[in-house]
């Protein structure tokens, strides 16, 4: 039997499927509980930072990994990351990795190849493929214009009909970040006139920047927003955080939402997004959020755990 102090006026059950190792919090009761890892919540932030025994993830059907800010940072794996997914693999249990990257899944696992890490293609779900579904999915075999990357020509090629210039008629945009490679000047401007003649306006995802070895870069979000301004139409965006992104992967994995936990970095793509479709989720603080950002959090964006690294899971 366990111990721990909890935050004023809460009580913990005894037969919980979360646990913990050690854990001081800040209030006057006393919780107990059999084994496992306990959530356990504090003032004046909404989790508390803990030291973890190995986290017990067989009461879900489904662990969702963020990628960028918790697998990898640029191109080296973050501490614990490579240790987590072999755990995962060990024990056989089902897992997927998340991204909001204009890369696909092909592109991903190499790059975590080179990072040590034998993640097979069908085990990552980037926003690239949730935009290529959604098109294929609305308009059968579409007239596409892209307005982003490789990645997502290699994930639409033969699924498509692509539309190279302004003069052509086009179902949807599927716009990346200002700096992809498809995006040059002379692309921006068809798709520009494109839009204007009622081409739908397709985000990869709603990224308003992201980080690169330069410092920040625009993201898919700021650059859409730019396009949708000046053609008047409201984009539809994709990834993370948006429900659709999420239910697509539970749909492809075979699980409930409710039956998933999800680690990231990202207080609102990460965690704000899961809990929205009644995922469990962890913060961990190797990426953009710092323990003072959880100050205040309203009830559907507090992450359900908090951990240094993921080395304590």
């Amino acid at each position: 039997m366990q111990k721990a102090l909890v935050a004023e006026g809460q009580r913990l059950p005894t037969a919980t499927p979360w646990a913990w190792g050690d854990v001081e919090g800040h209030g006057a009761g006393v919780g107990e509980v059999q084994s496992g890892w306990v959530l356990i919540w504090t003032t004046p932030l909404p989790a508390l930072h803990f030291r973890a025994v190995a986290m017990d993830f067989s009461e879900f059907d489904a662990v969702l990994l963020d990628l960028d800010g918790t697998i990898y940072h640029e191109e080296n794996a973050l501490v614990g990351a490579a240790e987590l997914v072999r755990r995962l693999q060990r024990e056989g249990r089902r897992f997927a990795c998340l991204s909001n990257s204009t890369n696909s899944p092909g592109q991903i696992s190499g790059r975590l190849k080179r990072m040590g890490m034998q993640v097979e293609a069908e085990h990552i779900y980037p926003a690239t493929e949730a935009a290529a579904t959604y098109v294929v999915e609305k308009y059968g075999r579409p007239r596409v214009f892209n307005l982003a990357t490789t990645g997502m020509q290699e994930l639409l090629e033969g699924r498509v009909e692509w539309v190279e210039n302004e003069g052509q008629k086009c179902d949807a945009v599927i716009v990346g970040c200002p700096s992809n490679v498809y995006a040059t000047e002379e692309r921006q401007r068809a798709a520009l006139v494109l839009l204007r003649e009622g081409a739908e306006l397709v985000g990869i995802c709603a990224d308003r920047v992201f980080p690169s070895p330069r410092g920040l870069e625009f993201g898919c979000g700021a650059f859409c927003e730019l396009l949708g301004y000046s053609a008047n139409v409201e984009p539809v965006f994709c990834g993370k955080p948006e429900e659709k992104f999420f239910l697509e992967l539970c749909r492809k994995l075979g699980v409930a939402p409710g039956r998933c936990v999800l680690i990231g970095d990202n207080l609102e793509s990460d965690v704000a997004g899961g809990k929205r479709v009644g995922m469990k989720t962890v913060l961990t603080l190797t990426g953009v959020a710092r323990r003072e950002d959880l100050e205040g959090l309203a009830e559907g964006k507090r992450p359900d755990g908090v951990v240094g690294d993921l080395r304590e899971l």
